[in-house]
C-alpha cells in the first residue's frame, strides 16, 4: 500500500463518525427513508476515541512510506511517480484528521456548557432527550436538523458533551413518535429525560 492511499483511508475514518449522521440527515431530507440506520452513527461515536487515534497513526504511517520511498529514488537516482499528488493528498489528509480532532475536542477543553443556552422565552414547553453517540459538532448539526424539520418545535439545541438534545415547543403534548423517528432517521437513538411546564 502507498502513501496515498493509506493517507485517504486515514481521512475517511477520522470524518466517518461525523460525516454519516450529516449524510443521513440529507438523505432524510430529500424524503429518502433511513431510519434503518438507527443505532449507527451511535456506534460509531462509541469507537470515535478508537477511531481518532487510528487515523492519526494512518497519517503518520502515510508519510514514512513517503519519505522512504523518496529516499530510496534519492539514493538510486530514480524519480518518484506521483509524488506531486501524494504531497497534495498528505496535507489533505492531516487537515482532515487534524479538524476532525479539534472539531470533537474543543467543547472539553473550553468548558463549553449546553445549559447556558436553555432560555426560549417566546415557548411554553421544554423537552429534554438524552441522544446516544453525539461525538463532535457534525453530529449535533445532524440531530439540530433532524429535530427542527418535523417541524414540531420552535428551537433546539443539541450538546454532544452532554449527549442532550434540548427542545422548546408549544403545544401541549410533544409528539415523541415522530421526534424519535427523526433521529432515528440520522443514526440516533433518544430518550425523554426531562419535560417541563408540559401536560405530560
Amino acid at each position: 500500500m502507498d502513501a496515498k492511499k493509506v493517507s485517504i483511508l486515514s481521512a475517511l475514518a477520522a470524518s466517518s463518525c461525523c460525516i454519516f449522521p450529516l449524510a443521513l440527515l440529507g438523505l432524510s431530507l430529500l424524503g429518502i427513508g433511513t431510519a434503518g440506520a438507527a443505532g449507527f452513527s451511535s456506534t460509531l461515536g462509541s469507537l470515535k476515541w478508537f477511531i481518532m487515534p487510528l487515523a492519526a497513526t494512518g497519517v503518520a504511517f502515510s508519510y514514512w512510506l513517503y519519505f522512504r520511498e523518496k529516499k530510496k529514488c534519492s539514493a538510486s537516482g530514480c524519480k518518484m511517480a506521483g509524488s506531486s499528488f501524494t504531497k497534495i493528498m498528505l496535507t489533505i489528509s492531516t487537515l482532515v484528521v487534524t479538524c476532525f480532532f479539534v472539531w470533537s475536542v474543543y467543547p472539553y477543553v473550553l468548558g463549553r456548557d449546553g445549559n447556558r443556552v436553555m432560555v426560549n422565552a417566546s415557548s411554553a414547553q421544554l423537552a429534554v432527550f438524552k441522544v446516544e453517540g453525539m461525538t463532535c459538532g457534525g453530529c449535533e448539526i445532524a440531530v439540530n436538523g433532524a429535530i427542527a424539520a418535523t417541524g414540531l418545535v420552535d428551537s433546539v439545541k443539541s450538546s454532544f458533551t452532554e449527549s442532550r438534545a434540548y427542545l422548546w415547543y408549544n403545544q401541549d403534548q410533544l409528539n415523541l413518535k415522530v421526534i424519535n423517528e427523526a433521529l432515528a432517521s440520522v443514526g440516533y437513538v433518544a430518550e425523554l429525560v426531562e419535560e417541563k411546564g408540559g401536560n405530560r
